[in-house]
């Protein structure tokens, strides 16, 4: 009997499918985005026998074949968990300019070596303009092939022909799927490439590192579409005029997720951070009104992050700002109006600017026990004679309330020298070190008491 086909119709811009054409995508709202893909084969209306396929018993499974691997860069391997899994396909998504084509080059020079053959595909840069990067930044050619501006067709020739342990795309946005209806860089198209990807990685053992761009707009879905296809999802970020860059991992089947690593960019490179913490509260001593540390838990990894506050009086009358970087706008807006109604503290006149040190986003509950004591400190101008470091969540009522893994976040703080704890009263029963003191707060007004005597510095 002859196979019946159907068409579909996919949104370029979210991956919405439909049989029936619209002129405006009912997902994401986008007009005229829906275009014809491939016809697809009815699977019910075809003859013949399907190709069995036996299931294995867990037991007879061999799991020494897919031990870690190291890539040779502490943060990266970090985040990953202790290196990458042979034959997993790990996305890279970041804005472009942030460091991920670097950041791939020298995954190259370091495990080229060992690993090698590795085969590099650009379809964004020539030969010689990834050979030219390579020598600036002095990445060894060793073991390394590449592959500019092909197709998948030609990507899988390639792979055939040197069998790679490695294979890094960049990008999946510039690689062309051979026979896909749609053009390079739909959602249809990646998804299609990342699909194939992943079968050849799975069925030679061929780990794979895919760059996916997101453009300043954030309005490319491609890597978010395929989160959900790969292995592990890792995030590259950081503001093009500074040198720190953070990758965090947002998806990871063989490791902890919300890992973080911390990279500085240099003439030579990324180099891993060993220890941000240091760098981050470097040459502050923290008795200003309105800083406040706090340890913030990134995964598996504790790190130290100042907590800026200014509280001035506002020119316009009436509507004061309210500018927030790093942290939850809305949550500041509570906190403020918490303070306004327990401690009759009034803000309605002043200015309110809440600066997260490193570039960081925190959304750990427990930054709004430091964010309300930043700003307490500089609304009532408040010094301290000793750093404050502060960990707690807040509620509406006014209460502290305790937080999870408190002690690895206390830990991270004594290494640097920080010896003062503002703490959730119910979590004061911490056996304390030589030298360590803790504060035990139960509400905001205890918090208030335990600032207020501090001098002022009028």
């Amino acid at each position: 009997m002859k196979q019946r086909t159907h068409t579909l119709y996919e949104c370029v811009e979210c991956g919405y499918q439909s049989p029936k054409h619209y002129g405006r995508c009912p997902r994401c709202d986008a007009w005229g985005s829906l275009t014809e893909i491939l016809p697809v084969k009815d699977s019910s209306a075809s003859g013949g026998q399907r190709r069995g396929i036996s299931a294995i018993p867990l037991e007879q499974v061999d799991s020494t074949r897919v031990n870690r691997r190291v890539t040779g860069i502490p943060e990266l391997d970090r985040v990953l968990g202790d290196g990458y899994v042979p034959g997993s396909v790990i996305l890279i998504g970041g804005e472009p300019g942030v460091g991920k084509s670097t950041l791939l080059l020298q995954i190259c020079g370091q495990t080229g070596p060992r690993e090698s053959p590795i085969l590099y595909y650009s379809g964004e840069e020539s030969d010689s303009q990834i050979k030219l990067r390579a020598e600036r930044i002095g990445i060894p050619a060793t073991g390394v092939h590449l592959l500019s501006m092909g197709d998948m067709e030609d990507l899988q020739d390639a792979v055939t022909r040197l069998n790679p342990r490695i294979l890094i795309v960049d990008s999946i946005q510039t690689l062309n799927a051979g026979g896909s209806t749609t053009g390079t860089g739909s959602v249809a198209m990646m998804r299609q490439a990342t699909a194939a990807l992943i079968e050849t990685a799975k069925a030679v053992d061929m780990t794979v590192f895919i760059i996916g761009h997101i453009n300043k707009e954030g309005q490319i879905a491609g890597p978010k579409t395929l989160e959900h296809m790969v292995d592990v999802v890792l995030y590259f970020q950081g503001e093009l005029k500074s040198d720190l860059r953070i990758l965090r991992s947002a998806k990871n089947r063989f490791g902890p997720v919300d890992e973080l690593g911390v990279f500085r960019m240099s003439a030579g490179g990324l180099e891993s951070v060993a220890d941000p913490s240091a760098l981050f509260i470097h040459g502050r001593e923290n008795r200003e009104p309105g800083v406040v540390i706090f340890p913030t838990l990134n995964g598996q990894r504790a790190l130290l992050v100042e907590i800026q506050s200014l509280v001035s009086e506002s020119p316009f009358s009436g509507n004061p700002r309210r500018i927030s970087v790093g942290f939850d706008a809305f949550r500041t807006a509570m906190l403020i109006s918490v303070i306004e109604k327990k401690l009759k503290i009034p803000f309605y006149q002043h200015d309110v600017f809440i600066n997260v040190t490193g570039g960081f986003s925190l959304r750990d509950p427990a930054a709004d026990l430091p964010v309300l004591g930043a700003l307490l400190s500089s609304r009532l101008n408040l010094t301290s004679p000793h750093p404050r470091t502060m960990i707690g969540e807040v509620g509406l009522t006014g209460e502290i309330r305790p937080t999870a893994w408190i002690a690895p976040r206390m830990r991270e703080a004594l290494q640097q020298g920080l010896t003062h704890f503002i703490l959730p009263k119910a979590q004061s029963g911490i056996p304390e070190q030589p030298g360590m003191t803790i504060h035990p707060v139960e509400n905001i007004y205890e918090l208030f008491r335990l600032l207020r005597p501090a001098k002022s510095k009028h």
